[in-house]
């Protein structure tokens, strides 16, 4: 869960910082071509970025619902269990009377 919050925060991150690069294009709107073009790259670069860390948090997510789906699972097999051993109690009770 450690592991998940950490990618999530460097997502943000990178994303805040994506956010700035933005900024940084919009004003150099003026600038030369040259400057545009290594702007762009510099985009590029965070959103290939972005997409690397939103990938890993949503493996990340997938691996707790499926944590959660085989717990549920299970306790439903438990309280199953448990309803069929009280009703053999109850049968055995019933008989007895």
């Amino acid at each position: 869960m450690v592991r998940d919050l950490k990618k999530i925060l460097e997502t943000l991150e990178v994303h805040e910082a994506t956010q700035e690069r933005i900024k940084t294009i919009q004003l150099a709107e003026n600038a030369s071509m040259k400057d545009t073009l290594k702007a762009l790259s510099v985009l590029t670069d965070s959103v290939q970025g972005i997409a690397v860390g939103s990938a890993g948090s949503i493996d990340c997510l997938n691996d707790k619902i499926n944590i959660i789906k085989d717990f549920i699972i299970k306790q439903a097999e438990e309280t199953t269990d448990l309803r069929l051993r009280i009703i053999n109690i109850e049968d055995k009770l019933n008989d007895q009377n």
